[in-house]
């Protein structure tokens, strides 16, 4: 049997079902754009997602690596002794006692099941499959994988994710262990990985990246542990704010040359946090009349929690609040946090608010 055409007339999941339902044998190869991938079957089940033929673009190897089964550094030193003796990856794994052969056999599952997770994202681009079996290569571990099996694993992913980016809808978000929570002990192995690492502040991309888990695994894990209660939020601790220029409007009193780069610091993250992060209200509140009145400077660590409070109050509601004060009132700051802030910054004056401005 021999297929070809676009995934844009025939999905990925129809053709997968077809080889899965015909038992057929071969090998599928799809691109989009400059990516391409192979997929292998046999008597219709998957038995490999690597291209032997593109040794440096194996996804067995960055999985091995992602995954915390390799070293950098021994990842280099099984590729010199694959040029050198021209045996395959899985080979030299077994033969160098890198891994077990039972452990070898679970990560060439998790990596076929990643895989396939991320072909079928692709929409687009081109198939090719041909029928014959002869073309079906030989590894040192060898999986057959339940092609359907497969599928509606990769398409729960893809639903679930969906709903984990709604829940976690930044990887700058900051979360932290629940205080008084006791985690139960009965949490799986993906659980307990990411657990230690949730420590008020590391962001999300940071707990993604040092896991040794695969991206949705994480997401999983961590939205476990928010249902249960072991985790939460945390509104105290945010990635540094990026430097934007400061508004022409607003003049800066000229700070002593001993502290004029701590105070442009202080007055950079506060300008990005009310600033950048703020509504068109607030920004016109503060814009609409100067008044001459001292200024003094908040700490960076409350700058920062106004500045992630407001993401959060935006990605659930829509819209950014048309006060600070509305902060407070719906639980995103607490109120002496908000107090702090509106008396540093504003005052009023026949029931309309100003911002307070150096001179």
């Amino acid at each position: 049997m021999a297929l070809q055409g676009n995934l844009d007339d025939f999905s990925l999941p129809e053709i997968l079902q077809l080889i899965a339902v015909q038992q057929k044998s071969g090998v599928l190869k799809l691109s989009t754009g400059s990516d391409l991938a192979v997929i292998f079957f046999e008597g219709g089940r998957v038995v490999s997602t690597r291209d032997r033929r593109r040794n440096a673009k194996d996804p067995l190897k960055s999985f091995l690596v992602q995954t915390g089964h390799l070293t950098d550094a021994q990842l280099k030193q099984i590729e010199t002794i694959e040029g050198e003796s021209k045996r395959e990856l899985t080979d030299v794994l077994l033969s160098g006692n890198y891994l077990s052969s039972e452990d070898l056999t679970a990560v060439v599952q998790d990596q076929i099941q990643d895989t396939m997770h991320q072909l079928l994202t692709w929409k687009q681009g081109a198939y090719h499959f041909s029928g014959d079996a002869r073309t079906v290569p030989k590894f040192g571990v060898n999986v057959r994988m339940n092609t359907e099996g497969l599928l509606m694993e990769s398409m729960r992913r893809m639903d679930e994710i969906v709903r984990y980016k709604e829940i976690l809808p930044s990887t700058a978000m900051v979360l932290r262990p629940k205080a008084l929570a006791v985690p139960p002990k009965d949490l799986t192995q993906q659980e307990q990985r990411v657990l230690p690492l949730v420590d008020g502040l590391r962001p999300l991309r940071d707990i993604i990246a040092q896991s040794k888990l695969v991206e949705f695994e994480v997401y999983e894990a961590l939205s476990h542990l928010l249902d249960l209660g072991v985790i939460e939020v945390s509104l105290g601790a945010a990635p540094a704010a990026k430097v934007v220029p400061l508004p022409k409007p607003l003049a800066v009193a000229r700070p002593p040359r001993s502290m004029a780069i701590p105070a442009a610091l202080l007055f950079l993250a506060l300008s990005v946090a009310l600033g950048r992060w703020g509504t068109p209200a607030l920004y016109a509140q503060a814009e609409r009349a100067v008044r001459h009145a001292p200024v003094s400077t908040p700490t960076v660590d409350d700058s920062q929690r106004l500045a992630l409070a407001l993401e959060v109050y935006r990605s659930i509601k829509g819209s950014y609040p048309t006060e600070l004060r509305a902060l407070s009132r719906e639980g995103y700051l607490p109120p002496a946090t908000v107090s702090s802030l509106v008396r540093r910054f504003y005052y009023e004056s026949d029931g309309v608010t100003y911002r307070k401005t150096a001179h």
